[in-house]
């Protein structure tokens, strides 16, 4: 601002002291200013304008002006945001001046652009000048775009020429442009064509120095393919100046006008690892064919031409032995070796070749041939693949016998899932086949079957006659198994002497394909009732046959089986020897079976078993001791009957934890009986199952409880039943006479109903023998049960033992026993199983 124009309080006459008043004098002047001018003086808190020049009224965003003493927030209201006002309050507070620049911009549109200088005039008064800069701002910001442009577009530059440089690097290969205009010649190299070429990099080259180092013996065919008049492709060899000689690969492109020029192109690539690759590859032929006639198996070349030819230049003499073909035929025509191939395996063994040749990846496949003996063989082709410069595709193979290896592949298939005793298909092959033929009945709407089939007694036969009997007999009824269905179904053995038979194709209506499933059924009862010839013997086995169907139904593998097992043990049920179709109620029955073994499994660890005691009295009634009775009261169901819960402990495994609580509780009842005078002569008889039996540490699990209990052992006495003695016997008499040396006592349960042989029985170091029940109900009405327990009793008494008659409920049955030596009796004539508080008062004499 021109000093002249400033006014201050002493310059003025005191009757014009005011500001305004003095600039009122020179307001041409002002407005001829070209620089917004705006002069406020301080209100209160406020300030207020008190005069704009023209500029100021004409500059954008500062409408307010026109406005007399408006404030100067609505002055400079488009900067409410910033701290002008803050800062040109201090300015009339402080009177330092103030220099700045506000630029505004929205949505990177320039609103205003502003340079602001205020300072105090005189107290309380600011002048504040305001110049407009958006044309400058503009062009700076042009400009810096304008930067910021080349610079990115030099970064890419730089990055696809290091991309390029890397790619070139990474191939081994550069590129040459030569440009010619009106008589003059300019050849440029890349720098990949010079780090190949061994040469300094360098933009231009002369041709002198671009033929240099192509050796003279393949000059000529540089420069013909350089004035060939077409595109062409070459390979030459380079000597670099370090005298190192490379494989070039060139490819030259037709001059084409650019730009009014002409510009020739072409791309070199060092292909020396690749030649020196082949190189190795035909060394490795040549020994190859050094030892093709030492190794099993021919080798040969073969080469596929581009029109889809085929060549051999090669082939080892073995291929005469092999195929007999001599090796000069197959050269002649290769289709000789292909007219020993089983004409089944031609189109596969083509495709394989096809395919390898369009991918050339290495190949290997397995075929059949006719050998020159007649016999078919089993041999395996191999071979790799090479690319060659004329387009063809040469392939290395060998060709190997590996019948013997096939033949141990069937044979280690045939042990995977076959049986090895019947050679029929295995439980695992079952499953398999079994699972695909319910996939197949879903598709073609037709039934299957599927049968159960276990022997009737077959465990009685291994034990008496032998496991090689038995054996013999599994054989043979796979045989008369495999006679008596269709070659479409399948016989397999299950496991040991189970076997499962898969009907396929039965008829789509179920009915009907339920006699065609009972008409087979009943083939097969047919061909297994015939008697069988064991070492010389006739022997008759019987089967019991479960049958189910499957078509539509979504049925597992697992619930198939499970249906036509359970219909297997009706078949049982029913008498063995016989069929039964799968019933809806067998499944229930298996639920109800699965409930009622969760809840025993839940009643032995939660105490619900308990033990009852039935007496055991002498001819005179008294009472001599008792048997231990395992009961059990469910808190739902009530008391279950031992008939129903017995056979599932022995079924599930859970008869070893209640045999060894039944026997610890009767061990703990002799010493509670051993306090008082009237029991203390009382013995008690324990049930002891087979399961138990057989344990290894049966004897040592006895005598333990005894032991922790402190009960007499000669007051014990174990029950075992005849069908325990079947298995090793030898074992048996071992166990037994261990526990007998300590005192215990035995006892042979219902004698007669089972096998017993009489070798055995005076072998084993029994104390008495139990009449069963069964012999004594009948006793008066039935000879042949009267004969029987006549035999039982004079058995016993040739053999020294006592004998317990089971179930006497008569004076009659009584009576007929006393009178044929009988002495001890049970049964409900003389007490049913209850507490032992019962026997104890029977004992004392109360009952």
């Amino acid at each position: 601002m021109n000093p002249s124009v400033r006014l201050s309080d002493s310059a003025v006459p005191a009757a014009h002291t005011a500001w305004p008043a003095a600039l009122a004098s020179v307001p041409a002047m002002l407005d001829a200013v070209p620089v917004a001018l705006l002069h406020f003086q301080m209100e209160g808190a406020e300030l207020r304008l008190q005069f704009a020049n023209a500029a100021a009224h004409r500059l954008h965003g500062l409408r307010a002006v026109r406005t007399p003493a408006v404030s100067a927030a609505k002055v400079f209201v488009l900067l409410v945001g910033t701290h002008l006002l803050e800062q040109l309050h201090a300015v009339a507070h402080s009177g330092v001046p103030l220099d700045c620049q506000h630029v505004l911009r929205d949505q990177g549109q320039l609103r205003l652009a502003w340079k602001i200088h205020a300072e105090c005039t005189q107290k309380n008064h600011v002048l504040v000048t305001v110049q407009d800069i958006a044309e400058s701002e503009a062009l700076a910001g042009s400009l810096l775009h304008a930067q910021s442009t080349l610079a990115e577009t030099q970064r890419e530059l730089r990055e696809q020429t290091e991309v390029f440089g890397t790619m070139e690097s990474m191939g081994r290969s550069g590129y040459w442009r030569r440009i010619r205009d009106e008589g003059e010649s300019v050849l440029l190299w890349s720098p990949g064509l010079c780090d190949i070429a061994g040469l300094d990099r360098q933009e231009w080259i002369s041709t002198e120095r671009a033929l240099s180092g192509v050796l003279p013996e393949d000059r000529q065919v540089f420069e013909s393919a350089h004035g060939a008049g077409c595109d062409s492709d070459i390979e030459y060899r380079w000597r670099r100046p370090d005298g190192q000689v490379r494989w070039m690969r060139a490819r030259v492109r037709l001059p084409a006008q650019q730009d009014g020029v002409l510009v020739e192109m072409g791309v070199v690539q060092d292909v020396t690892d690749e030649h020196r690759s082949a190189e190795r590859m035909r060394d490795q032929l040549d020994f190859i064919q050094s030892i093709a006639s030492r190794v099993p198996g021919f080798i040969y070349q073969c080469r596929v031409h581009r029109d889809g030819s085929h060549s051999l230049p090669y082939v080892s003499e073995a291929v005469n032995e092999m195929m007999g073909v001599s090796n000069t035929l197959v050269r002649q025509d290769h289709h000789a070796l292909e007219r020993n191939v089983v004409k089944g395996d031609i189109p596969m063994l083509r495709r394989v070749v096809r395919r390898a040749v369009r991918t050339l990846e290495p190949w290997h496949c397995e075929y059949r041939v006719q050998a020159p003996d007649g016999s078919v063989r089993w041999h395996m082709t191999s071979a790799a693949l090479q690319a060659e410069s004329d387009g063809s595709v040469l392939m290395h193979g060998y060709t190997q016998d590996i019948t013997d290896r096939k033949h141990a592949a069937q044979e280690i298939e045939r042990l995977a899932f076959y049986d090895p005793l019947t050679q029929l298909p295995n439980r695992r092959l079952l499953l398999d086949r079994l699972d695909r033929l319910v996939l197949g009945s879903q598709r073609s709407h037709q039934h299957g079957a599927l049968l159960f089939i276990d022997l009737d007694n077959f465990k009685d036969l291994n034990d008496t006659l032998g496991h090689d009997m038995g054996d013999q007999l599994l054989i043979q009824v796979a045989q008369r198994l495999l006679g008596s269905v269709r070659e479409c179904d399948t016989v397999a053995r299950f496991g040991g002497d189970e076997f499962v038979i898969l009907l396929d194709g039965l008829h789509r209506d179920m009915d009907e394909a339920a006699r065609q499933t009972e008409a087979i059924a009943r083939k097969l009862l047919s061909a297994l009732n015939q008697s069988f010839e064991l070492a010389g013997q006739k022997h008759y086995s019987t089967p019991s046959i479960g049958l189910t169907l499957f078509g539509q139904e979504r049925l597992s593998v697992e619930e198939l089986l499970k249906r036509a097992d359970l219909a297997m043990y009706e078949a049982k049920a029913a008498g063995r020897n016989t069929h039964r179709f799968f019933d809806p109620g067998m499944q229930q029955a298996l639920h109800e079976r699965s409930s009622l073994e969760a809840d025993l499994r839940q009643g032995l660890a939660g105490g619900e078993l308990f033990v009852h005691y039935q007496p055991v009295v002498d001819h005179k009634g008294r009472v001599m001791g008792a048997e231990v009775l395992a009961r059990w009261s469910h808190p739902v169901r009530g008391a279950i009957s031992p008939l129903e819960f017995i056979p599932l402990a022995e079924q599930t495994g859970l008869i070893l934890p209640l045999g060894k609580q039944v026997m610890r509780s009767a061990c703990e009842q002799l010493v509670q009986w051993a306090k008082h005078s009237h029991t203390a002569h009382l013995s008690i008889a324990v049930n002891v199952s087979a399961r138990q039996f057989r344990q290894a540490d049966f004897a040592a699990q006895v005598m333990q409880i005894l032991q922790e209990t402190g009960a007499n052992p000669f007051r014990l006495t174990l029950e075992l039943t005849e069908s325990l003695l079947l298995g090793d016997i030898e074992e048996a008499i071992q166990r037994m006479v261990q526990l007998k040396r300590e005192g215990v006592g035995f006892a042979l349960d219902d004698f007669g109903t089972g096998y017993s042989s009489l070798s055995y029985l005076k072998r084993l170091p029994l104390d008495q023998v139990k009449i069963d029940r069964g012999f004594v109900r009948d006793v008066l009405t039935d000879p042949n049960d009267a004969a029987i327990v006549r035999s039982i009793l004079a058995l016993a008494q040739s053999l020294d033992l006592e004998v317990v008659a089971e179930g006497v409920e008569t004076a009659g049955q009584l009576g007929f026993l006393r009178l044929h030596g009988c002495e001890k009796f049970q049964g409900f004539l003389f007490g049913r199983p209850g507490p032992a508080a019962d026997i104890e008062a029977q004992a004392h004499g109360e009952v």
